[in-house]
């Protein structure tokens, strides 16, 4: 037992490969914080602190996470600085109680931009900084905030340029890898379904990962799209792949209820065969996701999956001519058809996942093709 559990658990620090992406963070962390320290001495700025400290806060686990943590962090200190001069200028405080007076007055507004993103957390702080720190290094309120978007910018230009030279990782990138997990997850899912009772439970542990995934998705999708704005990617457009594995997990979550709902029918068994078919060829079709984004085709586990669901149809039509369906209730005529519904608009997601798959790998082919003719030219 205990060797089975820790198996399990090295099997699980593999797959995750922590080491290895943690190692490369910590590069980057530190080849960043060492570039903004430099920049700051050669610049001449006193210590530079402010500086490595924006570094390591704009150093993320992607370029569109750097991109965007940059231009947070950039203006957000410039409107902080800009603000809070302005007020001291303003108020001129020169005791304890006119210097609480002006701490309120600046921070006050600037607890605002926070909400629009947590980002912005930068623009009280940067406030609160100019406002606070110029009478210990004897600068004045102008100084000081020129010296803080100084630091600042110079913090957010050595990030990006370690984000992109040392070992670069692109959401577009990371996009396309965490497609193909979420779908091998949701094919794990599919195939806990398959056995109803057996994995009920281990069918609803998968759909809690599969949410948490789909979400984390959705956020690389957001930094894709922020590397496509600024040019630091041509990959293709990798927002539809987000919105169609959204659609296939409510799908599932729809394939999921419905047996649980139908399955004390008297009549459950006639459309169980045709059920379990269309799931395991699903199942099939999603493990493959991986080898679609590498230019392989899936069209047997598709053409499965069709055939599984006309014959869930066809079987739901022989029950009615038979006249087997006569006894239920319109309850329990409801639970068949609508499962009959859910196997169809789960095939018609799973398709267009694929195609959009299939579209991104030929632009993927073309784009090496290019490149492999400009090197022969």
């Amino acid at each position: 037992m205990a060797k089975a559990v820790f198996g399990n658990i090295r099997r699980q620090w593999k797959e995750r490969d922590w080491t290895r992406r943690g190692l490369i963070h910590a590069a980057r962390i530190t080849t960043a914080a060492i570039f903004a320290y430099v920049l700051a001495h050669v610049l001449g700025l006193p210590g530079g602190l402010w500086a490595v400290i924006t570094s390591i806060v704009v150093v993320q686990s992607s370029l569109g996470g750097s991109l965007k943590v940059a231009f947070e962090q950039f203006v957000g200190s410039i409107f902080g600085a800009a603000y809070a001069t302005a007020v001291v200028l303003l108020l001129d405080p020169t005791d304890f109680v006119t210097g609480a007076i002006t701490l309120v007055v600046a921070l006050g507004p600037l607890a605002f931009p926070p909400v629009i993103s947590p980002g912005f957390r930068i623009v009280p702080i940067t406030a609160a900084v100019v406002l606070l720190s110029g009478p210990g290094l004897g600068l004045g309120p102008l100084d000081l905030a020129v010296s803080r978007i100084v630091e600042v910018g110079l913090g957010c230009a050595a990030g990006i340029v370690v984000a992109v030279i040392v070992v670069p990782s692109r959401a577009s990138w990371a996009v396309l890898e965490k497609t193909a997990s979420v779908a091998r997850l949701m094919a794990q899912q599919l195939d806990a379904l398959a056995q109803r009772q057996e994995r009920r439970s281990e069918a609803l542990f998968l759909a809690g990962r599969v949410r948490s995934e789909v979400a984390a998705l959705e956020t690389l999708v957001v930094e894709a799209a922020r590397e496509r704005r600024t040019w630091f990617t041509d990959t293709p457009d990798v927002e539809p792949l987000a919105r169609t594995m959204r659609r296939l997990r409510h799908d599932i979550g729809m394939l999921r209820r419905a047996p649980r709902e139908a399955e004390t029918d008297e009549v459950g068994g006639e459309t169980a065969e045709p059920w379990r078919q269309a799931l395991e060829a699903g199942s099939a079709a999603l493990k493959r996701i991986e080898q679609v984004l590498a230019g392989e085709e899936v069209a047997e586990e598709l053409t499965r999956l069709g055939e599984a669901v006309r014959g869930y149809r066809a079987a739901l039509d022989q029950m009615r001519k038979s006249g087997r369906t006569e006894p239920l209730s319109t309850a329990a005529m409801g639970r068949l058809f609508g499962a009959g519904f859910a196997l169809d608009q789960f095939r018609r997601d799973l398709e267009d996942l694929v195609a959009r798959c299939q579209e991104i790998a030929a632009a993927r082919r073309g784009r090496r093709g290019r490149v492999l003719r400009k090197r022969r030219e």
